[in-house]
């Protein structure tokens, strides 16, 4: 018999694919990785896993042992989920997932008041594009930009996305001084479609400095008297730049918030999730902004 922690052990390396990762996702020194796997394969008597130049790859043997450990964690967020679920109490940690723009100019405008009205709640953010898994608890809600296409996930349409073209105070009204270029999106977190939609409204524009956020985008855009293609939630409050354009719907227009079906009946997770669609309700116009911009 071998235990959870040797489960855990694999599972870890089959995912990171390199000791050092791996040690750091379980709070272990990278000695201590090589030691256990060494006595976990020595105990069984065979090797889990195919070595190349620092990177593992669990073969055959490896394999096995990481579909019974996700089988594992499955069962036992399951459990946990259920238990938790049904939770009535208003206190503890409340963990929001959402994009570095949401997270940052949505969710930190309005989390004061959450905790106001309910002071046993602890509330986290969490800043990122990545998705984090509501069904292991990486987060209690998660903020996304489509629709939930997973039958154990339980979601609302929170609000409109737009975005807008924005330029430096002083800039968009200026023949004299328009802006010098704008600002480029790189890196695979900005999708095809979100590019093309800035190329056909800023096509006269040259790109001279790129970004893979969307933050930063903003505050280049300040600093270079460039353009640069924002959310309006985010052009909206960023300090020195004006809309330089009326709002623009592309395909990732919808914005929705989302926990695990499981978690639903969960008071703090039900009490956040209401205030959060009534917060986004009031945040109509910062998210869809207003037409007939003066150009």
């Amino acid at each position: 018999m071998i235990d959870w922690e040797a489960y855990r052990l694999v599972l870890s390396i089959a995912r990171c694919g390199r000791m050092s990762e791996a040690g750091r996702e379980l709070g272990v020194t990278q000695s201590t990785m090589f030691r256990r796997l060494a006595d976990l394969e020595a105990k069984l008597g065979r090797p889990l896993f195919h070595r190349d130049q620092g990177a593992y790859t669990p073969n055959e043997d490896g394999l096995r042992l990481v579909a019974a450990a996700e089988n594992m964690e499955q069962n036992a967020a399951e459990a946990l989920r259920q238990v938790t679920g049904l939770d009535q109490k208003l206190r503890g940690r409340v963990t929001i997932a959402a994009s570095e723009v949401l997270a940052s100019f949505f969710l930190a405008r309005h989390v004061a008041a959450i905790g106001q009205a309910h002071k046993g709640l602890e509330v986290s953010l969490l800043a990122g594009n990545q998705t984090l898994s509501l069904a292991n608890l990486e987060a209690d809600i998660a903020i996304r930009p489509q629709r939930p296409k997973d039958g154990a996930l339980f979601g609302r349409k929170l609000a409109t996305i737009r975005w807008a073209v924005y330029a430096p105070e002083g800039t968009a009204d200026l023949a004299s001084d328009m802006p010098d270029g704008r600002i480029g999106f790189l890196g695979d977190i900005f999708v095809e479609r979100i590019i093309q939609s800035q190329n056909a409204h800023t096509p006269d524009r040259a790109a001279q400095f790129f970004s893979n956020s969307l933050v930063l985008s903003a505050s280049l855009a300040a600093s270079t008297k460039s353009e640069a293609f924002l959310p309006v939630i985010l052009g909206e409050q960023w300090p020195g730049l004006v809309r330089n354009s009326d709002p623009i719907t592309h395909d990732f227009s919808e914005l929705w918030i989302v926990c695990h079906n499981d978690m639903r009946k969960n008071a703090k997770v039900r009490v956040v999730f209401d205030a959060l669609i009534e917060a986004a309700r009031a945040d109509r116009a910062l998210f869809e902004g207003t037409p007939s911009v003066s150009q």
